[in-house]
């Protein structure tokens, strides 16, 4: 600041007195003689006249200004100015090209080159590349890449680095960033170089930084796609689209997929895709990851989740894609993760359903259902149901097409359990488990299901997973079962309408069948039989008069064993039962088993 301010007020005082200093007037006339003394005595000069008058005002003429000898100073002050610090890479970057077309604009070009192609020319990691106006690379710290076409300039994946710099390269100077080696680490970063475009010759420079590690999946497929973006806006879409259809471009599990106005794929690593219309691509089983990604994507960028093969190694996977909207074009790349196994059922299932969330959100209700009323969406055990919060009715289910529309309450499982409403009663916007049993599709026979259900908009969507339950054989196993799937009804549906379901004939599983008692009476509140309900709970003795009302009122939440004899309903004959009964909240659940 203070050498501009020197050079500013120098310049002011040199117009100051070429505008304000006036001629000098003519010299007056010598006065006459003095008389002559006496001999031997010196004559003396007449006084010297008045001085005339000044001169009048000069003009200002700048053309009698040297502008040369301003610039020059100018100039020397400027040269005089102390670079920016290092700590600010991007205005260092801009002084160190700007130093170099100094050098070029006092050397010439061919000096200049020897210069910077020079170790001595090297400041770190910043040194010049300079492009002549026949495209050709003629100054750079590697001495191989030095006459080359700067369109056969590439740096990793076979990125086109040197027709990136070269396509925004302008006369006001432009930055592009793109992957490159450091030439001092030899680590792989991000190169950020600014090029200025002057007499017809490209000058550029830059300076690196650390882009994201693979580990992190989200931020280094976001950088990966703006990579793809930038060197569109550099070398356009043909030149673009040309890269990335070749197998240089894949970046381990990174690839680009780029899709037209006309959902036209014009880029991918599966050259079968490039051409097809993008609503045509699926995933496994028919996923319409396509339609999705087209319908969703927009300016700022969406993230969206789907299971779609893994090029890398050829497994299926969950694929994390990060998608944005240019120039009406669809840039898209992302990562995988191995996502939970089939093995790990409950896991798999919450996968299963949320990616039905995704795919509703991407696409819309209409389109979600009629995927997921097709067989294709089936994935062995899981299939879908989604279901209308404000009518109660299925309105989308992947193995029974006769279950839509149907009102929830009049889907059932065997002996007639209501697990429509088992199910339409649990779900939560964060999601719950219930537990029943049903058919499983894939081995057609009942088994215990295990379902995930999430409100979502209003709607439910749920799948679940099947396991064998214990075997009726094993009675003590199979009557604890029986029982908790009584409890789970009760928290479901509530007391009246598991009292509803128990009080049925319907309810009897063979010589299963469930009673409810209320702790506070004593009583009996549903059984088959009418005639047990609401009798006096002092009754409750056995035929060889062992009272066993005290042990059914004394069970514990954690179950307890009870024993007396009572009439089998399978044989209508008196045997010896093996009640469990587990009291849950202000009531005892109970079933039992008979020898």
């Amino acid at each position: 600041m203070r050498l501009f301010f020197t050079a500013s007020l120098t310049i002011v005082l040199l117009l100051a007195l070429a505008a304000c200093q006036g001629a000098t007037g003519p010299a007056g006339q010598q006065g006459p003689p003095g008389i002559q003394g006496p001999a031997g005595a010196p004559g003396v000069d007449g006084s010297a006249g008045l001085q005339g008058p000044a001169g009048e005002a000069a003009s200002i003429n700048l053309a009698d200004i040297n502008m040369a000898d301003v610039k020059k100073l100018l100039g020397e002050v400027k040269a005089e100015s102390p670079a920016p610090p290092k700590w600010k890479p991007e205005a260092y970057t801009k002084h160190f090209v700007e130093a170099a077309i100094k050098r070029y604009e006092a050397e010439g070009l061919e000096a200049t080159v020897d210069y910077y192609n020079s170790p001595e020319s090297v400041d770190g990691q910043w040194y010049m590349f300079i492009i002549d106006e026949d495209e050709t690379l003629v100054a750079h710290p590697l001495p191989e890449l030095v006459g080359m076409n700067i369109h056969d300039v590439v740096g990793p994946t076979n990125y086109p680095s040197g027709s990136g710099v070269y396509g925004v390269a302008d006369e006001d100077g432009a930055w592009f960033d793109y992957p490159s080696v450091n030439t001092v680490s030899r680590k792989l970063q991000t190169k950020h170089s600014w090029m200025v475009l002057y007499d017809g010759i490209v000058f550029g420079s830059g300076w690196y930084e650390d882009g994201p590690n693979r580990a992190d999946g989200d931020a280094y497929t976001r950088v990966y796609v703006q990579q793809a973006i930038d060197l569109y806006n550099a070398i356009g879409l043909e030149d673009t689209v040309a890269h990335y259809n070749t197998p240089e471009s894949v970046d381990g599990q990174w690839y680009m997929y780029i899709v037209d106005e006309d959902a036209t794929m014009l880029a991918h690593i599966n050259q079968d895709f490039v051409g097809m219309d993008g609503n045509d691509i699926t995933g496994p089983h028919g996923y319409p990851s396509g339609t999705a990604s087209l319908v969703m994507t927009d300016e700022d960028g969406v993230w969206f989740d789907y299971t779609f093969p893994n090029f890398a190694d050829g497994t299926v996977e969950t694929k994390r894609s990060w998608m944005i909207i240019h120039d009406g074009l669809l840039f898209g790349s992302g990562w995988y993760k191995p996502g939970p196994s089939k093995a790990d059922a409950p896991a798999y299932t919450k996968s299963y359903v949320q990616q039905a969330i995704n795919l509703y959100n991407a696409i819309g209700l209409e389109d979600t259902i009629a995927y997921y009323n097709t067989p294709e969406s089936v994935q062995g055990q899981w299939y879908l149901y989604m279901g209308d919060t404000e009518t109660g009715n299925l309105i989308a289910h992947g193995v029974n097409p006769a279950y839509i529309d149907v009102h929830s309450s009049e889907v059932r499982g065997p002996n007639n359990f209501p697990s429509g409403s088992v199910v339409f009663e649990s779900a939560t916007e964060t999601g719950a488990w219930s537990h029943y049993t049903f058919p499983d599709p894939a081995s057609g026979q009942m088994r215990s299901k295990h379902s995930w259900t999430i409100i979502h908009d209003g709607i439910i969507f749920g799948s679940g997973w099947y396991e064998p339950g214990p075997a009726k054989t094993d009675e003590p196993a199979y009557t604890k079962s029986f029982v908790r799937q009584a409890i789970h009804l009760y928290d479901m549906v509530g007391l009246d309408g598991a009292v509803e379901y128990y009080n049925s004939e319907e309810s009897i599983d063979g010589q299963w069948y469930v009673f409810i008692a209320d702790t506070e009476t004593g009583k009996s509140i549903a059984h088959y039989n009418p005639v047990i309900r609401d009798r006096d709970p002092s009754l409750r003795v056995d035929i060889t008069g062992y009272f066993y009302g005290d042990d059914l009122l004394a069970a514990t939440p954690s179950g307890s064993w009870i024993s007396y004899v009572f009439r089998d309903p399978g044989t209508g004959e008196e045997r010896k039962k093996h009640t469990y009964a587990v009291r849950h909240g202000d009531y005892i659940f109970a079933s039992g088993w008979y020898e």
